[in-house]
Parts: structure tokens; sequence; C-alpha cells
């Protein structure tokens, strides 16, 4: 208690000065970071005008929660949709400037006379632009709605996301001894993409879970405190597990920020994370030193050219190498000359950490100030520079440049390969940090728990079953056919016969990630060594692989990680465009008739031989010929010269089936080019009544015989005459779904018949 008329006092002190201060910042149109750090300055040990705090230990420790409010608002406001949709302009934009002003500011530090550590800082905090001043900037300048200002916010988000692995690497090295080696820098990389993995993976499938079941049991105070709790909790782990506090909190801020209250909670969050920031950005002013500033000036005044000039040339370059035109170019490059807040907090990470040199934190603090008053400048600047380059620069190298935009990016004949090397790629990281996770923690906890608790035989054998039970669905989908992605798979493979190999080493691969996991349970676990472990390894690999029971649960574990992704911001698309309750696959499935020739392989075929769902992704909506029309037609039902096939799918779908039917000489000749569901449904209803398809949505509630069923178990084209054509779980869409997806409650599937389906959803009260 004799501490707490201390902090009052200095907590009262500093928030009536920072209070002041940003009141008259706000007046003259500037940003109120700047105003928090003259409060700083003001109540700081280098200003004698003024009551100096008693005690900067406690400011420090409110300031390094105002570090973790920040990074969790941050996270909140952060969404892993927006990250997708910036696409590759904003990474390669991004890659470009971080590296260039890594290599800035490490020589503007070396030329200086500095100290490695502290040139390295250097680099990280002169990379980091600052999304307060340039949306305030924007703002002045009425700018927002420019084309250009999308590609620079986009290049912020990826920013953020790069600038808290960069504190991770920075402290990492700052930790290590001086001679650190490449091995085990790429040990702490691969250990920081390792957890960065299993922490999305689980979070995003358990954070907005609980949260959706919990929305209508918490109030603003219980949610504010769960919210808080979880920032915290993560916080705890990842400096447990020796990543820094700032890690931790933006992790579980982008988690929250896809629960279905995330906006809530940023409400209700802001003023914590206003209170703890103003602290963090007034203990910042608090280390400016006038005499040092003065001291230091020529370094001063080398930085902000370096960071001016620097940005300039490396954001230019980075959007121009990302595809977007000399002028957006020029734009984004002048818009993003400064640095800001982010390059306070890693100039806080090195004084914590104690590897810079005081001097640096008031030089950065300086530095951001005067580009945060030339930002302005810049960004008008930017048009009579783009002028001014054109006039100097050779028309033919002009001409170049400007056809070298997003609309002349190549589509090319590669494209393919390209989508699925990249699908392919992220599935087997996820899933194969998912099996590392499961089998570190099988050996190292559950086992040594096991062995102290039972005898050693049923120790291992319980691990080993546990351990398999956990695997066994994501080894599953490990053991999906086509390499994840079955169009794109399928595509490839009939495209041309050299594809083959390669699309053979992807499945080895995924094969291997799969054995590997299996051989660690009959090795590791049950110390099973060679022809037995082998034997086991195939058995267990042939189960799992044909398991429809695992297919079903990893496909509802799967839609309930897309469901949490995606929910929330299809929801708003989706009522943005005032069609919430429109039939979304009309225009996403198409179909096309198909002829089947004379002596035609796949005549005298059923459809159960021949496969059209899982070979091409398609289905056979109706087979008809001058004397009969079968519609929705079984499994057995057989295929005969002159049949006509009337296929649905997506388009992807119908253009594998095309390359198939050309490369395996299906003699199967398409009659006109395919139509849109849209299209289809209105020309069926010009015919009479007992001819036309009709498409209804149906509930799954509580009470449906469907619920907690697949759709092969279903049987739903025997026994109600139709074909599921697509799926809604909230407001995530599934076109086409595959037949081992789970019905669970309020799903809303969505069913393409005739009136036969009519009279026996009416019958048996469905409708």
């Amino acid at each position: 208690m004799s501490h707490l008329p201390t902090i009052i006092t200095d907590l009262s002190m500093i928030l009536l000065v920072a209070g002041i201060t940003t009141i008259l910042f706000k007046k003259i149109n500037q940003p109120l970071v700047l105003g928090y750090i003259v409060a700083g300055f003001i109540t700081g040990p280098n200003f004698n005008f003024f009551p100096t705090i008693a005690d900067s230990t406690n400011i420090n420790a409110w300031s390094e929660i105002g570090v973790i409010f920040l990074l969790f608002a941050l996270g909140l406001e952060f969404s892993f949709y927006k990250l997708k949709s910036v696409g590759g302009t904003a990474g390669i934009a991004t890659a470009v400037e971080i590296g260039g002003m890594l290599l800035v500011g490490y020589a503007a530090g070396s030329l200086l006379g500095w100290n490695h550590m502290d040139s390295l800082f250097l680099g990280g905090m002169l990379a980091m632009s600052s999304t307060t001043i340039i949306i305030k900037a924007f703002d002045d300048l009425k700018m927002r709605a420019q084309r250009f200002t999308e590609v620079v916010f986009g290049i912020l988000i990826v920013e953020d996301i790069a600038g808290i692995i960069m504190m991770v690497l920075l402290a990492t090295l700052a930790v290590a001894t001086t001679n650190v080696s490449s091995l085990e820098l790429l040990l702490s990389i691969g250990r920081l993409v390792f957890f960065l993995v299993l922490w999305f993976v689980l979070g995003m499938y358990l954070v907005p879970s609980f949260f959706k079941w919990a929305q209508r049991l918490m109030n603003d105070e219980t949610l504010v405190i769960v919210a808080i709790g979880l920032c915290l909790g993560m916080v705890v782990l990842a400096t447990h597990l020796g990543f820094s506090s700032a890690l931790g909190a933006f992790i579980m801020g982008s988690l929250i920020a896809e629960a279905p209250n995330a906006e809530k909670i940023e409400h209700l969050i802001a003023p914590i994370k206003d209170l703890f920031g103003a602290v963090f950005f007034v203990s910042v002013g608090m280390l400016v030193n006038p005499a040092l500033l003065l001291e230091q000036a020529l370094p001063i005044f080398v930085l902000v050219v370096a960071t001016i000039i620097g940005k300039l040339i490396f954001s230019t370059l980075g959007v121009l190498a990302s595809g977007k035109s000399l002028s957006t170019s020029i734009h984004c490059g002048f818009s993003l000359a400064q640095i800001g807040e982010f390059s306070f907090i890693i100039a806080s990470l090195g004084m914590s950490l104690g590897v810079i040199s005081s001097f640096l934190y008031p030089i950065i603090v300086a530095v951001s100030v005067i580009t945060t008053f030339t930002t302005p400048f810049c960004i008008t600047a930017a048009e009579p520079a783009y002028n001014k380059l054109v006039s100097i620069l050779p028309k033919r190298i002009v001409s170049w440049l400007n056809r070298y935009t997003d609309n002349d990016v190549s589509t090319g004949k590669d494209k393919d390969w390209k989508n699925l090397l990249y699908i392919y790629v992220i599935r087997m990281m996820i899933f194969s940090t998912l099996l590392l996770a499961v089998a570190i923690g099988s050996s190292m906890y559950l086992q040594p728990y096991l062995a102290g608790t039972l005898k050693l035989p049923y120790a291992n054998i319980i691990t080993a079953a546990l351990t398999l039970i956990i695997m066994a669905p994501i080894l599953r989908a490990v053991l999906i056919n086509r390499a994840g992605n079955a169009d794109l798979f399928s595509k490839l493979w009939f495209k041309k016969r050299a594809n083959h190999l390669p699309l053979l080493i992807l499945l080895f691969g995924k094969m291997l990630i799969a054995s590997a996991a299996i051989y660690f349970i009959f090795n590791t676990i049950l110390g099973l060594h060679g022809l037995l472990a082998c034997l086991g390894v195939l058995i267990v690999g042939y189960v799992i692989s044909t398991s429809d029971w695992l297919m079903s649960e990893y496909l509802r574990i799967e839609s309930r990680f897309l469901v949490n992704l995606n929910e929330k911001h299809m929801r708003k698309h989706r009522e943005a465009a005032g069609n919430s309750d429109s039939q979304w696959f009309d225009e996403d499935l198409q179909l096309a008739y198909y002829m089947v020739e004379e002596n035609s392989p796949v005549a005298g075929k059923s459809l159960k031989t021949l496969d059209f769902r899982q070979n091409y992704g398609c289905n056979v909506l109706q087979l008809s010929n001058p004397h009969r029309t079968v519609d929705m037609p079984g499994a057995e039902q057989i295929v005969t010269s002159n049949d006509t096939l009337l296929v649905i799918g997506t388009a992807a779908q119908l253009q594998i089936f095309d390359g198939a039917v050309k490369q395996r000489k299906l003699g199967v000749q398409q009659l006109q080019p395919p139509q849109s569901l849209r299209q289809f449904m209105l020309a069926s209803h010009m015919q009479k009544p007992e001819q036309q398809f009709l498409s209804l949505a149906i509930t799954i509630d509580k009470h449906s015989p469907l619920l907690g069923t697949s759709m092969k178990d279903a049987q739903l084209r025997n026994k109600w005459s139709c074909l599921v054509i697509g799926l809604e779980r909230g407001a995530f869409t599934i076109t086409n779904p595959h037949v081992s997806l789970t019905f669970e409650e309020n799903d809303l599937l969505w069913i393409l018949g005739k009136q036969k389906m009519m009279n026996t959803l009416i019958r048996e009260e469905i409708l």
C-alpha cells in the first residue's frame, strides 16, 4: 500500500498532461501519437519546468501492458480474409520494401559507427511504416477513395505480420551468442513457423467456436473479461515458449477477430487499449533528451533522409515488381515514406532485452516525428514526381512499364500448376505440423505420464492407441486422392501425359508423410522394428485411407474451420450486395449435354463403374434417349449408345470432364456449350410442369432424420429422387459437397429435382 499514492500521483499527472496535449494537437489537426510523446517529454526527467514522475519503473511496467493491448487491438483489426484478398501484390511489395530497408538501416548504422546489434535493430525500425499516420494523411488530403490506397492498406496489413515475425527473429538474435550459426537461426525460424501454424489452426477452430457457443451467456462485462483473459493467457504461453508477449497478444487478437461478436469486443476493448497505449507513447516521450538530440543531429538527419529516400525507392520498386503500374507504384512508395508506432515497439523490445544503446530510442522518436510531418508533402509530391519521371525516362521503357500491370500479368499455361502446388504446400505444412504436434505431445507428455501410472506394456499400448485415434482424421486428410485438390489434380492429369510423373511424385510425398507418422507410432511408442513396423504401417494406412467414417469426421472438422475463417466476411459481403437470401450457386454450377457415340467405351457400363463424381467431380442429372428419360439416375443405371447425358458440376469440373473425354477418347460429344444453373432453370420453367426442374432449400434442424448422417448414408438420390447441389453452413457455402460430408444442425441443404421429389418431401412431411 505504501506505493499506491506514488502510482496514483504519477498516473494522474501523465493522464492529465496527455489529455491536455492531445486536445491541443487535435486542435491543430496533428496525430494524437505526437501529443502523447510531447506529454511524455513534459513529465519526463529531461524537462525541469514541470513536476517529474517519481517512479519510472511503474510507468515502464504499464507501458509494457500498453504494448500488449496495442498488439491485441491490432490483431482484432486484422483479418485472415483480408490477408488472403490482398494477394501477392502486398506480399511482394512488402518483401522488397522490408528487405531493402533492413539493408539501408544496417548500412546507415554501420556508417555512423554503431555496433552490430544497434544497426540490426535500426534496420527493423526503419522498415515499418505507420498505419496511423498514413490514414490520417489520406483523410486530411481526401484521398481514401483513390485506387492506389487499397494497395497501400494491403501492404500495411502484410507489414504488421512481417513486423511481428521480425520482432521474434530480432529477439532470437539478441539473446543468442555473438557467433549465432545459420543452423540456429533456421531452427528458430522453423520453431516459429511450427507454433504459428499450430496456433492458427487450433485457435481458428476453437476460439470463434467458443464465442459462438457462449454468445448468449456473456454480457459486455463478461465479454471483456474473457477476451482479456484469453489475450493474457496467450501472452503467458508465448513468453513461456520463448517468444515475445507482443506475438501472443497479436495472435489471440487475430483469432478473436473471426468470432461473430468480434466488432463488439473491439469496441469494448478500445478504451482499455487507448489508456494503456497512451501510457506506452508517453513512456516513449519520457526518453526524449533535447541535449542528446542536439548531440545526435547528424545521425537524425542521415536517418530521416535514409528513411524517406529508401522507402520511396524500395516501396516503389516492390509495388512495381508485383505488377502494378508505374503511377500506382510511385503513389504507394511516396505514401509509405515514414516510420511510426511499430518502430517504437521494436525499439522497446531492444531496450528491454538490453541489446541496443540508450541513445537509439530518442533518435528513432525524432525520426518518426519528422517523417510524420513530411508524410503529407510526400503524398502530394507523388503525382509531380511521376510526371517528371515519365518525361525523363525513354518512351520505350515507360511504355513497357505501363504494360506491366495486373491486367497484363500472364495467366499462363502453368497457372494450374501454381495453384495446385500452393494448395499442396499449404495443406501439407498444416497436416505435418498437426501430426508433429501430436507426436511430440504423446512422446514427451502422454507416454511418460502413463508409464508412471501403468505397467510398461499397457502404457505403451494405450499411448499408441490414443495417438493413432487423434492422428487418424488428419492422416485420412493426408491420404485423400489427388494431392488435396481433386479438380486441379484431374485437370492437370488429363491435360497431358507429361504431368503424370510430377503428380505421382506429389502423391508419393503425401504417402511419405502419412507413413512417417504411422511408423512413429509403431517404432517409437510400441518399440517395433523392421518388417513388423512396416507391415503395421501398410495395414493401418490402408484402413485409414478407405474409411468413410474418418472422411466424414475430417470433413466435419474442416468445414467448421472454414466456417470460422470465412463466415463473418462472407455474410458481410452478401448483406452488402443485398442478396443474403439469394441462391448463391446459380452461377457457380453449370450444366452441359453430352451424346454417347456409337462404339463408345462408355456404352454398356453402369454409372457406378464410370464414377463421374469420383473421377471428375461432376454428377449425371439426367440420362435420356428417344425411348426413355431417367432423372437422377442411380449407380446401377447402364449407359447405352446414343444416350444423352445431362452433366452438372462447376466450370472447373466440366473442364476436367472435357479433358478426360479427349485424352481417354471416351466417345462422348458435347452437344452445346455449358449453361449456368440459373439459365437452365429459366429454360426448364418453359416446359410442362412434370418436366420442370425445381430447386429447394431444406433446413437440418434437431428433429431432422438427416442430422448426423453423411450424404452417402442418407441416400437422398434414391429416397427423395433429388440431387444435392449445395450446402450452407452459417454463411459459408459448399458447392457440390463431398459424399462423406456429415449434416449438422442448422445446415441449409439445397437440392435439385422434379415434381416427384416435391411429392416425396410433402408425403414425408419434410416440407
